[in-house]
């Protein structure tokens, strides 16, 4: 099963995901822009039209420093699948992975000729798995004399990924059909960055299932450090 958790779309694009090969993508309402979007529940299907039944509700935060991102995601954590951070800014990097209700880390090096992650937040952003975004998208726009310095920023991420283990996931950031790849597009493209088919397979596929996972957990947490347990799982337990 492999996602796309990175579209900014309508169901239209959803089914044109779904036609690619995606088993599930995250469509995305701008932090600033509040848009009608599917009311969406993990694991459910709403709209019988739709091939596939997963269609996440995303926002994409855009901070102006470590005190208004950590206000936005108070405000966004609930009522949304996915979080998105939209870095580039250092302080909102580093801030974005040390909260581990943060999902994803979008284009840290936006704008930098480094990648925007160093050992102290590859080491944070995987103790508190938060995946780093690779954005096609971000890449294939840029005109040829730039792509040289971003497949570099997407070579340190890889490069940093096997040391630290820290999730890593690539996405489209899709507004149009024409963003779009399809699974094995995505697959072959990420060998330019030093990416292993295996490697790639995972960003698009265990990745964001952890994701989803991560999402599920957060509705049955009480309180830190104690969630509500099913009855099957107490009778496990004991």
């Amino acid at each position: 099963m492999f996602f796309d958790f990175h579209i900014h779309g309508d169901q239209k694009l959803a089914q044109e995901a779904f036609n690619f090969g995606y088993y599930g993508i995250t469509l995305i309402d701008d932090s600033e822009v509040r848009h009608n979007l599917l009311n969406t529940t993990i694991g459910k299907k709403h709209n019988k039209n739709i091939s596939h039944p997963l269609i996440l509700k995303g926002v994409e935060i855009k901070a102006k420093n470590p005190e208004d991102l950590k206000k936005k995601v108070n405000k966004f954590r609930k009522e949304i699948d996915v979080i998105l951070v939209q870095g580039g800014n250092l302080k909102i990097n580093r801030a974005a992975t040390e909260d581990p209700r943060v999902d994803i880390l979008c284009y840290p090096y936006r704008n930098r000729i480094d990648s925007g992650i160093n050992h102290v937040l590859a080491a944070k952003a995987a103790e508190n798995r938060v995946a780093i975004e690779i954005n096609l998208k971000y890449l294939l726009i840029n005109r040829l004399n730039q792509r040289h310095r971003i497949l570099n920023q997407f070579q340190q991420i890889v490069k940093l990924h096997r040391k630290f283990k820290f999730p890593t996931i690539i996405t489209s950031n899709a507004n149009s059909i024409y963003d779009l790849h399809s699974p094995r597009d995505v697959i072959a493209l990420a060998a330019c960055f030093g990416m292993t088919s295996e490697e790639a397979s995972e960003a698009i596929s265990v990745i964001p299932q952890e994701i989803i996972e991560r999402s599920k957990m957060r509705e049955q947490i009480i309180v830190s450090g104690a969630r509500l347990l099913k009855c099957e799982d107490s009778k496990k337990i004991g």
